[in-house]
Parts: structure tokens; sequence; C-alpha cells
């Protein structure tokens, strides 16, 4: 039968659609007429489903409300696709929750949210209510607001982790706006064990670093990260360069960062400025940031052009102040190689060594 009458029989005859040729198996009466059932209406009413938001309303949402970049946004539901299913309402409940909390400008909205953007995947009212609550109950709204537009990353904490660190660093006996302060400054402090805090607490306090200062946080904050016991090793290898326990408890609390540099380059800087260049160890203390210049690209240079000054008596005193390190280049040029024009090439050649060689060819 051909598709025509098949279609024919459908919309004019109630026959079924089974001729009558020989057959292998009993038919099935299947009849033309289509049987149209009509719904019944029903008056009771229906809490609608949140329409969640596409792609397009997301991206919207984050350039239009959050102050980001397609860049931005891009970056953010690559990693955080879960965002693509947040329902609008939950999104906006979540940016007047960083309004609240006097994250208000373009830019300070655009920060946080960037930062962590998994900030609106949490239920804004079983979640992050609680938790920033919880801190502006004991932060000043300043410290919060630089802390959520900084390190939002801290709301991915739970609210009884943050009690709890909170309540240890009471305890250590820092408390009030000084607490609020550290906390703003430096909030990865939160996010350890409190055997890991305690410690770092311990040893900034044995390197004279003042409780509650802001280089106190800065100091407890850099103890964690190095670990207890490279920090004991590194300040044992300082005394075995020379320097006397109060030395190096003076220069640690001024250059803490130093105490995180590699024991051979420390020991060749050590050694060249003592033995080369014969300062005193006092003014490692005094002049912290000698020991943060670069030995073969700075130092050699500029001790080769007081060598040089010296042997044609250009120098008014024979010791070399560490202030021929730490001058800019430019002050440096200025004052022990332009300032002598009669032997500027020679010095000039001198201080800039195969450089200076290589360029004339």
């Amino acid at each position: 039968m051909s598709l025509q009458r098949i279609w024919k029989r459908l919309i004019m005859n109630k026959v079924p659609l089974v001729s009558t040729p020989i057959l292998l198996f009993r038919p099935l009466a299947i009849y033309a007429n289509p049987h149209i059932k009509i719904a019944k209406f029903c008056t009771e009413s229906v809490t609608p489903t949140p329409t969640l938001p596409d792609g397009g309303l997301v991206t919207d949402f984050f350039i239009n409300k959050c102050g980001m970049t397609e860049k931005d946004v891009s970056k953010v539901l690559q990693l955080h696709k879960g965002l693509l299913r947040k329902p609008s309402q939950d999104l906006e409940e979540g940016l007047e929750l960083l309004s609240d909390c006097g994250v208000t400008t373009p830019a300070q909205i655009r920060r946080a949210v960037v930062r962590n953007p998994g900030f609106f995947l949490y239920k804004s009212e079983r979640d992050l209510k609680s938790r920033l609550s919880f801190l502006r109950r004991i932060m000043n709204k300043e410290d919060v607001c630089k802390l959520l537009y900084i390190h939002s990353s801290i709301l991915n904490l739970t609210e009884d982790k943050l009690k709890s660190a909170y309540s240890l660093l009471q305890r250590l006996g820092i408390e009030g706006d000084a607490l609020s302060k550290l906390v703003a400054r430096q909030p990865r402090l939160l996010t350890h064990t409190e055997e890991k805090v305690i410690e770092s607490f311990k040893v900034a306090e044995g390197l004279g670093f003042e409780k509650g200062s802001r280089i106190f946080g800065y100091a407890m904050n850099f103890i964690l990260g190095v670990g207890k016991e490279k920090i004991d090793r590194k300040l044992q290898f300082l005394s075995s360069l020379g320097f006397s326990e109060k030395q190096i408890y003076k220069f640690s609390s001024r250059a803490l960062w130093i105490l995180a540099y590699p024991a051979e380059t420390l020991k060749r800087k050590v050694d060249f400025l003592v033995k080369s260049l014969g300062l005193p160890l006092d003014d490692f203390v005094r002049c912290s940031s000698l020991l943060s210049y670069n030995l073969e690209t700075r130092i050699i240079p500029r001790y080769r052009v007081m060598e040089a000054l010296k042997s044609m008596q250009l120098l008014k005193t024979e010791r070399i102040s560490p202030h021929i390190v730490t001058y800019t280049e430019k002050r440096f040029l200025e004052k022990y190689v332009n300032g002598n024009p009669e032997f500027s090439s020679v010095l000039r050649d001198v201080y800039y060594g195969e450089k200076a060689v290589k360029a004339d060819r």
C-alpha cells in the first residue's frame, strides 16, 4: 500500500491500517481516528520553579553588576561551571551581602569576585550570612571590607573553623583592634592548624617582634610558610658566619626575608662584602638590604670601580661605605664614574667589564 493511500485512510476513514493480503502475524487493529484527550483544568496554585540563568544572563550579571571583563567571566565560568545553574536571585543576594560588608565600589566588587567567584556558589541565607555576621561582630567594618575584597576566599572556611581560629588568637593575647587588623592583613593565619599557629607565635616572639604589631602578623605568616626547623637552621648558620645573637635578632627583625635565602648564597655575599669590601658585620644590621642585591651584576662591578679609584688615588677615604651597594644605578654612575671626567671612559670599562668591550667591537 502506497504512503499516499495510507495517509488518505488516516484522514478520511476509520479503517484498520492492516491490509488483507497473507499475513505472517495476527494483525492489531490500529484505527485512524486519533484519540485526543483534553486536560482537566485545576484551580490549585502551584509554586513556580525558579528560572535558572543561562550563560548569557550570568555573563551579563558579572559584567554589569560586578564590573568584570569578558575575559574575567570566561575564566570564572571555566573553573566554576556550577555558577551557570545558580538562580539570578541567589547571585543578587550574594552581591547584596558583599555590599552590606562595605564592598561597594566597582573595583572592590570585581577584586572580591575574581579572587573567589565560588562565593556565589554558597546559599546566601544558610552559609554566607552567618559567617559574615560572625566576622562583623569581631572585626571593624573597614577591616571586614578589606578582608573580603582582598582575601574573599576566607569565606571558604566553615563557621566553626573561623570561630576556633579566632578563639586561639584571643588566647594568645591578641584582641580588639589588633586582632581585627591582624586577620585583615594576614587571613591565612586562620587556615592553619592550632599547633602550627602556636609554634609560629612563639618563634615570632622569640625573634623580638612586638605582639600585635603589623610586622608581628607578617612574621607569623612568614614562619608558617617557611617552617620552624628551617628558620632555626638559618639562625644557626648566621651564627657560624660570625654574627652575634644580638646582631642576628636585630638583623632578622629588619629583614625577615633573609631567613628564606639559600645558605650558600648568603655565605658568598657575606664573605665577599666582609673580606673584599671590608664591611663590618654591624653594617649588615644597620643596612639590612645589603644582602638583597645580586653579587655578580651589582656588588662585584661596583667593587671593581672602587678598587680602580683607590689605585688612581681618587678616593678621599680608604673605607668603603655600604652605600656603594645601595645607591641607584644613576646615583652610583654620577658619583663614582662620570664624576671623574678625566678617567670616566676607563671607569666605565671597569664597571661594565666584558659588556663594554663587546659594545666597542
